[in-house]
């Protein structure tokens, strides 16, 4: 799960304390990666109060060198853990090595100014509980906060609340608005996931729909061919070849449509699905009676309904025995009636709901019942 969360981090938004989550960024998946660490730069500023009270001591020159140093060392290593560690920015759910060396790093710099600044070491908590908050664990997080307000509660008890009122109040500010942020980022993460997740099914069902659409109408047809070409052998050789000619073109057909599929680029209308169903039909022996025009059918509709047209064909060549197939095109309706087997009180198979989904998917309404010429009626509507 955390593999997913990585790589759709650029749902979240700044690490950044005190920042508030926007939604998705509108960025490419690397914006963090690549720039997080700019923003987290802004922050740097909040220094300024360590530094303010290394100029006031009076501890002498060179050991305020040394602190201004470490303060420096400090930022670097504040940055540079952002820079390293940003695409796990908001979304680690166990922590990771490489977020956990300069966070480190941030603690031992930390002791490193005791000495200097004593108590006011402290004024470092907020960089703590918010590179703990956006770039560690859940757990982690929650134990850096606890650890860092309790440690500001004993100086600000020791050293006199007054002056540390602000700070105090700055570290519950923190806490909350880092963990709403980290909460909602985890949260927009998990719902492009579900949403990733679900396209991906789609996908899958629409290639399964698409495939099998293919393969049962040129297979049915194949099948019809080899019989009549099997029949002709012995009487008409040359019939029986041209039979066998039309069944090679016909695996090529299918083979390039299944290429096609696969690669989500096939895009028949329904005036070229008719001339191949009628082909069809005929060569089982059906006649096709088509009524209207092809013209009145939505051009923004005619994939999805040429696809319907062919699942209901090979349903009248499969299992129908039928002997008669009307094709009605109107504005608004297409319908496919068959004078065979009825197919409407049978279990509802991957074809009929390909068919019911195609229709849906395209804004339009698909109904498979008895019809008035004894067999099955597809009936496809839409506004």
């Amino acid at each position: 799960m955390d593999s997913h969360l990585r790589a759709v981090r650029a749902l979240g938004s700044a690490p950044l304390p005190g920042t508030a989550v926007s939604g998705d960024t509108g960025q490419p998946a690397s914006f963090w990666s690549r720039f997080g660490w700019l923003l987290a730069a802004v922050w740097i500023v909040f220094l300024i109060f360590p530094i303010q009270v290394i100029t006031e001591s009076t501890l002498g020159v060179p050991v305020q060198i040394v602190g201004y140093g470490l303060v420096a060392a400090f930022a670097a290593v504040y940055l540079w853990g952002f820079y390293t560690s940003s695409s796990e920015l908001g979304v680690s759910v166990s922590g990771h090595g490489r977020a956990w060396v300069p966070f480190g790093a941030l603690l031992a710099i930390t002791a490193a100014t005791l000495p200097i600044l004593g108590a006011d070491a402290i004024t470092f908590g907020p960089f703590l509980i918010s590179f703990a908050a956006y770039l560690l664990s859940v757990r982690s997080m929650w134990i850096v906060n606890t650890a860092v307000l309790t440690a500001a509660l004993s100086v600000a008890i020791t050293a006199g609340l007054r002056d540390y009122t602000f700070l105090l109040g700055l570290l519950v500010v923190l806490i909350v608005v880092n963990a709403v942020n980290t909460a909602l980022i985890r949260r927009g993460i998990a719902a492009e996931v579900l949403r990733l997740d679900y396209a991906l099914l789609a996908e899958q069902e629409r290639m399964a729909r698409d495939v099998h659409d293919v393969l049962g109408h040129s297979l049915t047809a194949v099948s019809l061919k080899a019989e009549l070409a099997e029949r002709l052998l012995d009487s008409d050789v040359e019939a029986a070849r041209a039979e066998l000619r039309q069944i090679r073109a016909l695996n090529a057909e299918a083979l390039d449509s299944i290429r096609a599929t696969v690669g989500g680029l096939r895009r028949t209308t329904l005036g070229q699905e008719l001339i191949s169903v009628r082909a069809a039909l005929d060569d089982a022996r059906i006649k096709t009676v088509l009524i209207g025009n092809v013209q009145d059918i939505d051009p923004v509709r005619s994939t999805a309904l040429s696809w319907i047209l062919r699942e209901a064909a090979t349903n009248v060549l499969r299992h129908a025995h039928a002997t008669t197939c009307w094709i009605h095109i109107a504005d608004g309706t297409l319908d496919i009636e068959d004078d065979g087997d009825s197919l409407s009180g049978s279990h509802e198979g991957h074809g009929m709901r390909g068919m019911k989904e195609r229709a849906r998917l395209a804004g339009a309404h698909c109904e498979i019942g008895a019809s008035g010429h004894g067999g099955t009626r597809v009936a496809v509507s839409w506004a």
